[in-house]
């Protein structure tokens, strides 16, 4: 009888998946530090958004130019080039205060997959600190002040000042790991497989003379800094939820590999980020963001150069990096305007739209010298994802491009009649996040061209609007996905005989969190923009019955869930007596 009642206990404690679920949402609710992280700007949804606590971030101007040491321009390896950061000497006795500090003693490791290319350069790198790895490559033949390892270099890591090299030595093949402060990879393939290298990594290819490389890398010693070019909120950020990953946008488009995945959260190297904004682009919630100039700041630019002219003009030319704007030639002098900013990926889809709630008919993109690939293949992905968007409303495919469509402008019925509306702009505060300020211009737009419930419009794969559906007949109203959402897009609630699954669709990034982790696959992701009805209010997903307690008749968990329970169990030892258990309220179930 005793063993009998233990093994009933057990497995009463491993299969009571209700309580498991409370304390799972007590586990979320203390990392979010309680913050129902909402991201909608609107009134009508009835719950408590709590401002995030701060995050210690360093909001910095952007790269200085006197004074500063401008690196070479690198070739990439789709063969486009762009220059990296520019980095200021900081003066002998001065303290760097500003940014992201690189200090360099000048000491160059010269590395290759073959010792000839090493050799035939002995004549150009004979003064300072010298480290040369090759295979095969043998110190009688080199200069003396040169350190000789003959090894084949395996992996970089680090930046100007902080090079670790990890190299296979030729006899043994045991690995060897070095320092240096200056990189010069004279691979035939570069060891650093980037589009964005580091600061103090040079590597050589046919159009670069070694004498030029031995320069760049005498101007590489002593202290330099640039700026933390990105701000963090992690409060907001969708990446992993009890385990499971779920958004991953920045890591994928960082092209100086200077974001990495730290269990919940994500971790951005501020020695490697050169400031290209693609990873803020990227992000749904706003949890990246560039930190000079901010979103907010952006905003007031853009209002100041719409709100100097008498009307909104017709076309803004958003310029990045000194490019000039693509102007179209049937444009009526003083029907544009230009917004210059740092780079392009800084002005969002988010701002894209605010112009357009602004009144502004055309967005037109003009991006800097050398944009990289994998920046411009985001840039096209959010445009076409916006497109779908501005077509729906009578606006057109390309009210927002990059460059000039070429071709005279024609007002939409739909535009002419709400034009009157966007006169003044958005009201946000200066800490609105990314999706609040989506989200109101999409709500004056919407509310203006599409009143009234539609059919949501679909949207392609991967877009990061949208909502989900719920299998009524899988879901057994667990509530797993309510208490895991990072963006409060869920909520559960119960009264005093039903419990109720619901959504708020503006919230919805399309992490897939909920998706991933729900015990039943009951949830599927649908990338879509609801109508303004539907999309800035509460939706229900299921409501269920709450079963009642068989002692004192009070309401304790869904139906569902607990014919779910029982099923489950039914094979176990003991089940009778579990499910009686089961069948009674937490306070009955304890002889409370």
């Amino acid at each position: 009888m005793r063993t009998c009642c233990l093994d009933l206990n057990r497995q009463f404690q491993r299969e009571a998946l209700a309580e498991e679920v409370q304390q799972l949402r007590q586990r979320l609710e203390q990392a979010r530090n309680d913050t129902e992280r909402s991201l909608l700007d609107t009134v009508d949804i009835d719950r408590d958004y709590r401002q995030p606590r701060a995050v210690a971030t360093s909001a910095l101007g952007d790269a200085p130019v006197r004074n500063g040491v401008e690196m070479n321009q690198q070739p990439f390896s789709n063969g486009s080039t762009c220059r990296t950061p520019i980095l200021t000497r900081v003066a002998v006795g001065r303290a760097a205060v500003n940014g992201v500090t690189y200090q360099s003693d000048g000491v160059v490791a010269l590395i290759s997959d073959r010792a000839s290319t090493l050799l035939a350069l002995a004549s150009d790198f004979t003064q300072g600190r010298i480290i040369a790895i090759a295979p095969g490559l043998a110190a009688s033949q080199t200069p003396e002040s040169w350190t000789v390892v003959d090894a084949s270099p395996l992996r970089i890591e680090g930046w100007l000042g902080d090079f670790r090299i990890e190299s296979a030595m030729t006899e043994t093949n045991a690995s060897h790991l070095l320092t240096a402060d200056i990189i010069m990879d004279l691979s035939t393939h570069p060891l650093l497989a980037r589009l964005v290298h580091p600061p103090g990594y040079l590597h050589a290819d046919a159009s670069v003379m070694p004498s030029d490389l031995a320069a760049q890398a005498g101007e590489l010693v002593g202290t330099f800094e640039k700026p933390r070019y990105f701000a963090y909120t992690a409060e907001i950020c969708a990446h992993e939820i009890a385990g499971q990953t779920g958004c991953t946008r920045c890591l994928d488009v960082c092209g100086a590999d200077a974001i990495r995945s730290e269990g919940a959260l994500i971790r951005v190297e501020p020695h490697l980020c050169q400031g290209c904004s693609a990873c803020t682009l990227a992000c749904p919630t706003g949890a990246l963001s560039v930190a000079q100039p901010r979103r907010f700041d952006l905003l007031e630019r853009m209002n100041s150069v719409i709100d100097a002219r008498e009307h909104p003009p017709s076309t803004l030319h958003v310029v990045a990096g000194g490019a000039r704007p693509d102007c179209d030639a049937n444009e009526s002098l003083g029907s544009h305007a230009v917004l210059e900013v740092p780079v392009i990926a800084a002005f969002g889809e988010e701002l894209w739209l605010a112009a357009l709630a602004r009144g502004v008919n055309r967005v037109e993109l003009s991006p800097e010298a050398g944009l990289p690939d994998d920046t411009r293949q985001l840039l096209d992905k959010r445009l076409a994802e916006i497109a779908c968007i501005t077509e729906a409303m009578g606006l057109g495919q390309d009210v927002i491009s990059i460059g000039s469509a070429r071709h005279k402008y024609e007002h939409e019925p739909g535009i002419a009649m709400v034009q009157h509306m966007f006169n003044e702009p958005l009201v946000l505060s200066q800490d609105s996040r990314k999706r609040e300020l989506l989200n109101a211009a999409l709500r004056r737009w919407q509310e203006a061209l599409m009143p009234g419930d539609q059919q949501p419009l679909e949207l392609p794969v991967g877009s990061p609007i949208g909502g989900i559906s719920v299998d009524l007949q899988a879901c057994v109203m667990c509530s797993v996905c309510a208490h895991s959402c990072p963006t409060a897009s869920i909520r559960y609630g119960e009264n005093e005989h039903t419990a109720r699954l619901e959504l708020a669709e503006a919230n919805c990034i399309q992490c897939g969190l909920c998706k991933r982790l729900c015990p039943e696959d009951a949830i599927t992701l649908q990338p879509r923009l609801a109508s303004a009805g539907q999309r800035y209010g509460w939706q229900p997903l299921n409501e269920v019955a709450l079963a009642t307690c068989d002692a004192c008749g009070s309401s304790h968990m869904p139906v569902t869930l607990l014919d779910s329970m029982i099923a489950k169990l039914s094979a176990t030892t003991g089940a009778a007596d579990i499910e009686r258990q089961f069948r009674r309220c937490p306070a009955c179930r304890h002889g409370q």
